[in-house]
């Protein structure tokens, strides 16, 4: 496509040719000017606008809480009222900052009057996010509700990502689950624990008890209700991806894809369930390559998962879009785009660090474009706001293990962005203090030369052209379904009924 030189783009005057055979346009050659063509720089404008909305719809809604203590619910507090981040992989140099410049806003709902009912706080407040307990368990009055899972829904619900929690929750509710795990553990007492386990910080004991009980079922044949099963391998795969050393589930592959298609795909929870499925994919399959080496088959899986974990976000909702750092999301959107940042972080660096394998089987290497690319989601992960982190603690967890993900990629290609970027992390809640003092003595104390990016646009161009890539080297990755929509199979939340009702 035909740009214009360096003349009429500054006199902003059209540039033409007289014809292919024209060494100048019209405009140079009537003024014997050299007619050079420059890169064109990204427009400061455009990439200001967002930034701009953004800072506006912020300060408006700061504006309001003053006036109107009610609507204060509806915003994070961002210590400002007008928040700004900076472009692409900027971040701040010193090590004398430990925050970033700017701070992801959230965009809450209007809280409602909250019900009496647990089991109405179970379908209004716990199922959206994690659709854990059969049905005929929540049936009924408070009254038939086993006491375990009652305070295990109360818990859950007093962390719904649109209210502002106790202060004291998170501590109790790890309390209770160490108690209640003590135990021997019925059907009921899992199906309370797996609604808290990756929602608050859980001691590692009672993780490997609730566990023990769900791998002795199995083990026993005993058919695990639909809903707990998946509750159970969700939890399980999370866990292990932020570094749990609990053995994996021996389950069917295709359940948790089934199971999401008995949960309204509007929801949060049927994408928390697919994406899970990307997880459990991407664990599976490393637990293969490192045990048996790579198969005939191998080149296949590790593409098709490489390419739905790329396209996987254009199956989302509006609602739990998380496009733009410096725009505001609503908080399921921030949370489902931290966990699927953590399943692509932690596919590049295992391939990044498998070259002689998996990286030539992929023909992906450390190039400038992927690393690019790789910070652009790290950001993302680690301007994740502090107030998420208490409504689901394996937040947290995820921003961990990216800094370690980042702190191996930095001894892998000194690539001098990921120093900056581990200056970014910050461990809000004092959750790693062995390795955020690790990370504090492998990166000094700065500045750093920083390759500042526009991150969006690195994101999709990455995206688009590696897909281009994958779909030419392996074609039957372009006839797969993941473009083609779940159907939504009401399952009423029990195993093995079905019923034909679509949404």
């Amino acid at each position: 496509m035909f740009k214009s030189c360096n003349y009429c783009r500054h006199r902003k005057k059209k540039c033409a040719l007289d014809g292919p055979w024209a060494s100048r346009c019209t405009e140079c050659e009537h003024l014997d000017l050299v007619c050079n063509f420059s890169r064109r720089q990204p427009s400061l404008k455009r990439r200001k606008t967002s930034q701009r909305i953004a800072s506006r719809v912020s300060a408006v809604a700061a504006v309001a809480s003053a006036s109107n203590p009610a609507e204060e619910h509806r915003w994070a507090s961002t210590g400002s009222i007008v928040s700004v981040v900076k472009d692409g992989d900027s971040q701040l140099n010193s090590t004398g900052f430990t925050h970033p410049d700017g701070q992801k806003i959230i965009l809450k709902d209007e809280n409602s009057d909250i019900p009496d009912s647990t089991a109405r706080k179970y379908w209004d407040y716990v199922h959206p996010l994690t659709p854990f307990v059969p049905s005929e368990m929540i049936q009924g009055g408070n009254e038939s509700l086993d006491p375990v899972l009652h305070e295990c829904v109360e818990l859950s619900a007093g962390i719904w990502l649109h209210h502002n929690p106790d202060a004291d929750l998170p501590q109790r509710a790890s309390d209770y689950l160490a108690l209640v795990t003590w135990g021997e553990m019925s059907l009921q007492c899992l199906a309370g624990a797996l609604l808290m386990m990756l929602r608050f910080p859980v001691e590692n004991d009672s993780v490997q008890r609730v566990f023990g009980t769900i791998r002795a079922a199995l083990l026993n044949g005993d058919e695990l209700p639909a809903p707990i099963l998946a509750g159970a391998i969700v939890t399980n795969t999370w866990l292990r991806l932020v570094g749990s050393p609990l053995t994996p589930l021996d389950t069917p592959d295709d359940f948790l894809m089934s199971y999401a298609q008995s949960v309204n795909p509007s929801t949060f929870a049927h994408h928390y369930l697919r994406i899970s499925n990307l997880g459990l994919s991407l664990d599976r399959l490393r637990l293969a390559e490192e045990h048996d080496g790579l198969g005939p088959d191998a080149n296949l899986s590790w593409c098709r998962l490489e390419y739905e974990c790329l396209f996987w976000a254009v199956q989302l909702p509006s609602s739990l879009l998380d496009l733009r750092d410096e725009m505001p999301a609503r908080p399921e959107a921030i949370t489902i785009h931290s966990l699927h940042n953590l399943v692509v972080l932690s596919f590049y660096a295992t391939v990044l660090s498998r070259q002689d394998t998996l990286g030539k089987l992929l023909a992906l290497r450390p190039v400038p474009g992927v690393l690019h690319y790789i910070c652009s989601l790290v950001r993302s992960v680690f301007i994740c706001p502090r107030e998420m982190l208490i409504h689901w603690a394996i937040l947290s967890d995820i921003q961990a293990t990216t800094a370690r993900i980042i702190l191996q990629l930095w001894r892998q290609t000194q690539f001098e962005n990921f120093r900056g970027l581990l200056n970014l992390w910050d461990d809000a809640l004092d959750r790693y203090p062995e390795l955020a003092q690790e990370v504090r003595e492998e990166i000094g104390s700065g500045p750093w030369t920083i390759d500042q990016t526009d991150g969006y646009s690195v994101f999709w161009t990455f995206r688009d052209l590696r897909s281009l890539h994958l779909e030419d080297a392996v074609p039957q990755l372009a006839a797969g379904t993941m473009s083609s929509p779940i159907p939504f199979v009401d399952y009423s939340y029990s195993a093995g009924q079905q019923s034909d009702s679509r949404a």
